[in-house]
């Protein structure tokens, strides 16, 4: 039954005429009684690709090593070594991935390592790196060694002592940005542990005081949330608190708020979360019923209000007197107000009879800065609307050593009294955040804040640079080019055929020509603007800003701002904006347009383009195409898994090798298939939605 199912089924497929079903177990010279219908697919489809199918014409290979074997010999690859059973599909993907890239398989191409080893060995062997020698480590340990060799890091050391790939993964991180963790990890710790403590190394924190194998990751985060806020984390920084714990006390500090009324391991996380929320509302509210009045003290226990509920008549000032003492009102008195509700001159509103004295919140903490630290790098914005592009702010220049911030510590705030004598704690004021960035030093009180290099000191994003910096009069063949790691400063001209290329900003004070300009991580701000005669490339890791461009190449991975462009082309993956106009040439934009105008009256052709760019579409046809094939081994793998539960009862079939192998292969390709569907997600959501285009 099944030859012949699998026979019309490929007779069905394929259309073809002139044979009957009792030729059907006869055809090319084997038994199609052996094949299942997806094995006589890939056959036929080699055949039509004028391969020699021959190669893998074996019953006993599943149809999705037929078709690994089919592709590799589509792409005139000699695979005739390792077509045997010994290697799985997803080996043999590997090898013949790696016979395609031209790498020594025999490093790897052994039935006894598994495809995740192999993958590890082939990337490495593809950038030059041969890591065949560890391969007893795991594939996640090999993926570590890989990447820190790339990086020109040794974590030999580590792998010996037997670090997961998890927590190597910190380590190489740590490694990278030249921190020295030794001295605080173990390998009890969770690589999620370990990155806390790498994290507080980064920030320059005291990581002794979490780096302990008593705190739980989440529990060194949250002393690590507090060192950064400037707490007193010794109030919390107890393993004998959970990590929800740590967290409600924290939070009260931050709120400025006296904690030690909750701070204590008597309170679950979720009463000490009530009774923070209480001192941050300052509910205090009571009321009191006598037979002539009601009492009502509010805000806070701060103030005390008579409402009189008869309709009129004296009120016995001593019994009054008495029964405002009974409820602890003696703090405040208002004795005018007193003496009129007694004399009978009251209305049916309440009355204000004491009032206590609100307690202060001290000053907020803050920084103050010995730089312009506030100011923003883009033209600035003349009152008749035009654009002064000399007076674009880009940074202030520093030497090593220079003072660049000096943090001002929150103050105590002052204590007031409730109604009733009750001091009530001023709340602190708000401490803030350690400044992170890279190029300074910090004292060791965490206070200032240094200039470790000569630089350009500037605020990105809430971060704190100092970036290597270079002035230069002027870029000529006489000159010569510039090379630099770090931003740059022209203060004259940039002749034709000059070369300028920088990690950090480029800014150019005099006109630019036909010269080439690339900052791979900054902004490119040209002040007189660039006419480059179509020979000129401009190209920047963030922004551009030009007074002109004419016959210039702009690719520039955010906004594109130009007062007037002329017969260039604009390429953003953010927005273009023109305070005047594009005339000619071609802009593209991922974003959207800002521009006055576009062409001329002269009917100059000006081509403008707003949506995908082309290599992100090219990205998403490569992880559907991906999907694709993803799909097909799925498919091709759940008919060998059905084969199976068809041929064996399951008592054998769960302890055959093939089963698990198929089985595991399923669950691989399917988290690989989720992998590629969150990625393509992330692509069709950042650039193909309207709401991406203002």
């Amino acid at each position: 039954m099944r030859a012949k199912a699998s026979w019309m089924k490929l007779l069905a497929h394929f259309h073809w005429a002139g044979y009957n079903e009792s030729d059907a177990f006869l055809w090319g010279g084997y038994c199609l009684a052996e094949y299942t219908s997806d094995q006589l697919i890939e056959i036929e489809e080699g055949k039509k690709a004028h391969i020699d199918t021959s190669i893998y014409e074996n019953p006993d290979f599943l149809a999705i090593q037929m078709r690994q074997i089919r592709f590799a010999l589509n792409a005139g690859l000699d695979v005739k070594p390792y077509v045997t059973n010994e290697y799985d599909w997803m080996q043999m993907e590997e090898i013949f991935t790696g016979l395609e890239q031209q790498v020594d398989v025999s490093l790897f191409a052994k039935p006894e390592i598994p495809y995740e080893k192999m993958h590890q060995i082939r990337k490495g062997l593809t950038r030059g790196i041969d890591i065949s020698g560890d391969v007893k480590y795991s594939a996640g340990v090999l993926k570590q060694l890989r990447k820190s060799i790339e990086e020109n890091l040794d974590i030999h050391k580590y792998v010996e002592q037997r670090y997961d790939p998890e927590q190597l993964y910190q380590i190489r991180l740590a490694l990278r940005n030249g921190l020295e963790l030794d001295p605080y990890i173990e390998t009890d710790f969770r690589g999620a542990a370990i990155a806390e403590i790498r994290i507080g190394l980064e920030e320059d924190i005291d990581v002794t005081t979490y780096a302990n194998i008593q705190f739980g990751w989440r529990q060194m985060r949250e002393i690590r949330y507090g060192l950064e806020r400037r707490l007193d984390i010794s109030l919390y920084a107890n393993h004998y608190y959970d990590w929800e714990q740590m967290r409600e006390i924290r939070l009260g500090l931050e709120a400025g708020l006296d904690v030690t009324p909750y701070a204590t391991l008597m309170f679950t996380s979720s009463e000490m979360r009530k009774r923070r929320i209480l001192l941050e509302e300052g509910s205090r509210e009571v009321s009191f019923t006598e037979d002539d009045y009601e009492i009502n003290i509010m805000s806070g226990g701060l103030e005390a209000y008579i409402i009189v509920k008869i309709e009129s008549g004296k009120i016995n000032r001593e019994s009054l007197m008495d029964t405002l003492a009974e409820h602890q009102i003696s703090y405040g008195l208002i004795d005018e107000n007193i003496k009129e509700i007694c004399d009978g001159k009251y209305t049916k509103k309440p009355i204000l009879v004491a009032r206590g004295n609100v307690p202060k919140k001290g000053e907020d903490g803050y920084y103050e800065y010995f730089f312009e630290a506030e100011k923003d790098k883009r033209p600035k914005i003349l009152e008749d609307g035009s654009v002064d592009y000399h007076t674009i702010n880009w940074g202030t220049v520093v030497k090593e050593g220079d003072v660049l911030a000096v943090y001002h510590d929150a103050t105590e705030g002052e204590d007031g009294h409730s109604v009733s004598g009750e001091e009530i704690k001023g709340k602190k004021g708000i401490e803030q955040e350690l400044l992170k960035g890279e190029g300074f030093t910090l004292s060791e009180d965490k206070h200032t804040y240094t200039a470790a290099t000569d630089g350009m000191a500037s605020m990105e994003g809430g971060r704190l640079v100092v970036t290597k910096h270079l002035e230069v009069d002027e870029v000529s063949l006489v000159t010569g080019n510039v090379n630099f790691d770090g931003s740059v400063h022209i203060k004259g001209n940039v002749e034709n055929g000059a070369v300028i290329k920088a990690t950090g900003d480029i800014v150019i004070d005099g006109n630019v020509g036909g010269a080439e300009i690339e900052s791979t991580e900054g902004k490119v701000m040209l002040n007189k603007g660039m006419n480059a005669g179509r020979r000129g490339k401009v190209k920047a890791g963030k922004g551009v800003v030009s007074k002109f461009l004419e016959g210039v190449i702009v690719i520039s991975s955010e906004d594109i701002e130009v007062a007037n462009s002329m017969n260039s082309l604009l390429r953003a993956k953010g927005r273009i904006l023109s305070g005047r106009s594009i005339i000619g040439g071609k802009a593209f934009s991922s974003k959207g347009y800002k521009v006055r105008d576009l062409g001329n009256d002269a009917g100059t052709i000006t081509q403008v383009q707003i949506g995908i760019d082309q290599e992100v579409i090219e990205k998403v046809n490569y992880l559907t195409d991906k999907m694709k094939e993803n799909k097909k081994q799925l498919m091709l793998l759940d008919n060998s898994m059905k084969e199976l539960k068809i041929k064996y009862p399951p008592e054998v079939r769960n302890e055959l090798p093939l089963y698990k192998k198929i089985d595991n292969a399923i669950f691989t390709i399917t988290s690989r298939m989720k992998s590629l569907q969150r990625k393509k997600k992330s692509l069709t959501v950042r650039y193909f939605t309207a709401g991406n285009v203002p």
